[in-house]
């Protein structure tokens, strides 16, 4: 169902899930919507996001002074520049240190402890210079955008939503039924390195905030990767959702006799339950709140009634599979081609994590997806991200966007 004609958002929330290095089709996504969302005479945009989710919206924001067009090239820029190496430090180099606080930790010394498999020295470096972070100030300060980054607390692991806005309005109240905290904030590189600090394999970012909010913070997708709650507390009129799952459950059901699953199938299980299961929950819920309030609004005139319905717009794959197999496809490609000595060794340990981390199941791709900081991925994944996008809004005037009161099934598209 779409949106009526006479209700047209004036205020719309941008959803953007955790990614990782799927964060290039986010971007890609992101590079046809805002522009569609400005030509749609929308006033607010408010940016949402969680992970690389985070990073996007960040990125998106810091460029919202620009033309639509020339802030979604620039916005591609950074991606398309983006390797590994910008990411985390060489495994193989940084063994030895990731051993030896392995070690102390296994033997109780004082002061040593092993917060993360991987170095990400590097990721913040390429936060500080990515971004724009004066301009992000004022594009915030003169009402252009606000923005809102979704974190895990380590103190008591809590979602922690800082928010970032030009209005003197208050934050809205703690949620202690999700339990969200929302916490009034001039967001920085902190923030967003927090929001993408996947656990385990990222260590966790330590946040300068005043009061008792300072402190060491992990990847929000640890318990709200989709931040739709977050965006309907903020007062969206619609919300757009950008994730790297289907809308809809479109998981194929096993065949008999499939033997049990292994350990790559249950951490990919797992995932699921954090990362897409719960964005379907919530999207499923708005629909029916939406057609509950429909039905209501039916009876009565009263503007306070019609204002209640949010409509959305999810911007997905097609299916769950979708960009393991896309990561699988541009990974088996890349080892026919001839390399230099360094980009031979990255690649060398992306093998050895992608056949740690993919095992032989069906969703073999999944998690190796996720840590695929490869150009050529990047690059295939923003045009992916382009290609669904402009599906979405294939045949309809620029300055319509389809909103929907109740999930459909998603396109077909490839």
């Amino acid at each position: 169902m779409k949106q009526s004609p006479g209700a047209l958002p004036r205020r719309v929330g941008v959803v953007v899930a955790g990614a990782g290095a799927r964060g290039g089709y986010e971007a890609g996504v992101l590079s046809v919507l805002v522009p569609r969302l400005r030509g749609a005479g929308v006033d607010t945009v408010q940016f949402i996001g969680t992970s690389a989710g985070a990073i996007n919206s960040t990125i998106f924001a810091a460029l919202s002074h620009l033309p639509p067009a020339e802030q979604a090239q620039q916005a591609l820029r950074v991606w398309r520049d983006i390797t590994v190496s910008d990411v985390f430090r060489s495994p193989t180099l940084a063994f030895p240190g990731t051993a030896a606080r392995a070690a102390g930790q296994l033997l109780r010394i004082p002061g040593v402890r092993l917060t993360g498999l991987l170095d990400t020295g590097p990721l913040h470096r390429t936060a500080e210079s990515a971004v724009d972070w004066i301009r992000l100030r004022r594009n915030i300060a003169e009402g252009r955008v606000t923005l809102a980054v979704v974190t895990t607390s380590g103190a008591d692991n809590r979602t922690v939503v800082f928010i970032d806005r030009a209005s003197a309005e208050s934050v809205p109240p703690a949620d202690d039924e999700r339990p969200i905290d929302y916490v009034a904030a001039e967001i920085t590189a902190e923030h967003v390195l927090a929001s993408s600090a996947m656990p385990i394999v990222f260590p966790p970012v330590h946040i300068h905030q005043p009061d008792r909010w300072e402190g060491s913070y992990l990847d929000g997708g640890i318990r709200l990767n989709t931040p739709l709650k977050p965006a309907i507390t903020m007062g969206a009129d619609a919300i757009a959702v950008v994730a790297t799952h289907p809308a809809v459950d479109t998981a194929a059901t096993a065949p008999a006799n499939n033997p049990p699953p292994d350990v790559d199938d249950v951490v990919v299980r797992l995932m699921d339950a954090t990362l897409v299961d719960r964005m379907i929950e919530d999207l499923r819920t708005l629909s029916k709140v939406n057609a509950l309030v429909g039905s209501t609004a039916r009876d009565t005139t009263t503007e306070q009634s019609r204002k209640v319905v949010i409509p959305f717009l999810p911007i997905t794959p097609p299916a769950r599979a979708t960009l393991a197999d896309l990561a699988e496809e541009v990974f088996a490609s890349q080892c026919h081609k001839p390399r230099g000595i360094a980009h031979r060794l990255r690649l060398t340990e992306l093998r050895m994590l992608g056949h740690a981390l993919s095992g032989d199941g069906p969703r073999r791709g999944d998690l190796f997806s996720y840590l695929y900081f490869d150009p050529e991925f990047i690059e295939a994944s923003i045009e992916l991200g382009r290609c669904h996008a402009q599906a979405v809004f294939d045949g309809l005037p620029t300055n319509e966007v389809p909103w929907q009161t109740e999930l459909l099934q998603p396109l077909s598209v490839s």
